[in-house]
């Protein structure tokens, strides 16, 4: 619970929705109005996604601390339209997004395991978030025809970059 707390904390306060709870991920979304909209979305994201980082270095020192090991989290964003609803059989609805943009940035977030990344975005997410973001370059992603170029924070990339040349 608490590191529910502390990454979904930053989505509610800057107005993300948390959809739903999927084992120890969620799923949650920043509601766009209009396409005029977008990049206040994906900045708001983006930045509740950096304190959300910020939250689990925190609650990890208390880990520590306890003598418990670090958590660690892939965070993936995207942008794309959805459909949501409740989905389901008769006997089993549940109220959920689909749709490829959600399938994306599921195998996006796969990568930051793959590759030690605490975050990565899709390069249509990271567009209107101008130098905010690194690209660390094309990427196949299971079920996705054509390589994706893929983002970062500039710190992770460097901090990879050093990681690797060491």
């Amino acid at each position: 619970n608490d590191y529910f707390d502390c990454m979904s904390g930053p989505v509610h306060r800057h107005e993300g929705e948390v959809l739903k709870f999927i084992g120890d991920g969620f799923l949650a979304i920043f509601p766009i109005k209009d396409d005029l909209d977008r990049d206040r979305a994906c900045n708001t994201a983006l930045k509740a996604a950096m304190e959300s980082l910020d939250a689990l270095k925190e609650l990890n020192v208390g880990r520590r601390t306890a003598g418990k090991p670090p958590l660690e989290v892939g965070i993936a964003l995207h942008v794309g339209s959805v459909m949501y609803g409740n989905v389901g059989a008769a006997e089993r609805l549940d109220f959920t997004i689909t749709g490829p943009a959600v399938n994306l940035v599921s195998r996006i977030e796969t990568l930051c395991r793959d590759l030690h990344y605490p975050l990565l975005t899709s390069a249509q997410f990271a567009s209107p978030c101008g130098s905010t973001l690194r690209s660390i370059g094309m990427h196949r992603l299971r079920g996705v025809a054509a390589p994706q170029e893929i983002y970062t924070l500039p710190e992770m990339a460097e901090r990879q970059l050093d990681a690797v040349n060491a």
